[in-house]
């Protein structure tokens, strides 16, 4: 089922090119890579929950609320992370030129999916 919410994803946002769901220790769950190779997908899985603590640890003294969400780009693409339950997170990659937006809300539905099954 977790593979199957994540196809959907990749199909819902065109400009996608990768999407991972990891569990808490940065495992894989399960991937699905168009254009983004694999090895790189897994290291963007392992590392996201470095990337939330630092950010987490930067925003502590303004805002103590959990950083849920983290969207970074590169010169061609967008890098973006999301948090579910049981501390597992979504990662995506996409075309810079693709909807931020767009990517943000089919991201979200695919959390509340994901977060059902687990």
């Amino acid at each position: 089922m977790f593979q199957q919410i994540l196809d959907q994803l990749i199909e819902r946002v065109p400009e996608s090119l990768a999407a991972t769901f990891n569990d808490r220790d940065g495992d894989p769950i399960c991937s699905r890579t168009i254009q983004v190779a694999n090895e790189a997908l897994q290291m963007l899985g392992a590392y996201q929950h470095v990337v939330r603590r630092h950010l987490q640890q930067a925003v502590e003294e303004f805002d103590r609320g959990e950083v849920k969400q983290v969207a970074f780009a590169t010169d061609q693409h967008w890098i973006l992370m999301m948090g579910a339950d049981e501390h597992c997170t979504l990662v995506m990659v996409m075309q810079r030129d693709g909807l931020l937006g767009r990517a943000r809300f089919f991201m979200e539905q695919a959390i509340s999916a994901l977060n059902a099954q687990l």
